[in-house]
């Protein structure tokens, strides 16, 4: 059976603390040693309890403070490059926690967007939402239209290589203007037909 995860807070009872003190004390010494061993570096544990006068030390107090000297001797920069301590780790683990939360609220937000932009593509007015909801979809639709287009002149210019023939005009703008038919505007399509008529008369004559 799987051991349930122990909530990282400060243990009020006594003799339940005093038990975790002794089991976890001799479980980080044996870390160090283990890390000494393994990798081959020089390491030293210290651990003070308010129910003992002396402390646990790994290795033996000698050595250890040997290592704490050589330590002690390096240069200020070097020794407290990698250093942390209980109030940096906090704050490094909410800086950690307070970003998860940003990327959370940023994808629940885009969401939220995509449910509103299909709202509009389905007919709905927009009529319920608030100000801040409109520009939101507003400026999605302005990073959205350009990946629209591109992704359509991506796609004219495959199928014109494909076939060999002229591409389409992709694009706000893209589309060609149509002329006025009026008085002055001669028929295209009459013009057309026309011409072969033309041609036919000028064979007769």
């Amino acid at each position: 059976m799987a051991r349930s995860k122990m909530k990282l807070e400060y243990i009020r009872n006594n003799a339940s603390r005093r038990s975790t003190l002794r089991k976890r004390s001799r479980g980080i010494l044996k870390k160090v040693e283990e890390i000494s061993v393994l990798c081959g570096t020089d390491a030293c544990g210290i651990i003070y309890s308010p129910e003992e006068d002396v402390p646990q030390v790994w290795p033996q107090p000698l050595d250890a403070r040997c290592t704490l000297t050589e330590f002690n001797n390096l240069p200020e920069l070097e020794r407290t490059r990698k250093m942390t301590n209980h109030l940096a780790y906090m704050q490094e683990r909410l800086n950690n926690l307070t970003e998860k939360v940003v990327k959370g609220e940023n994808a629940n937000n885009q969401v939220e967007v995509r449910a509103m932009l299909y709202e509009g593509y389905s007919g709905s007015d927009f009529a319920e939402l608030s100000a801040h909801e409109v520009w939101a979809v507003g400026n999605a639709l302005d990073e959205l239209m350009p990946k629209v287009f591109e992704k359509m002149r991506v796609m004219s210019l495959s199928a014109q290589a494909q076939t060999g023939g002229g591409g389409v005009a992709v694009g706000p703008g893209a589309a060609p203007a149509i002329p006025e038919v009026g008085p002055s505007t001669p028929a295209v399509m009459g013009d057309l037909g026309s011409s072969s008529d033309g041609g036919d008369s000028d064979e007769d004559d």
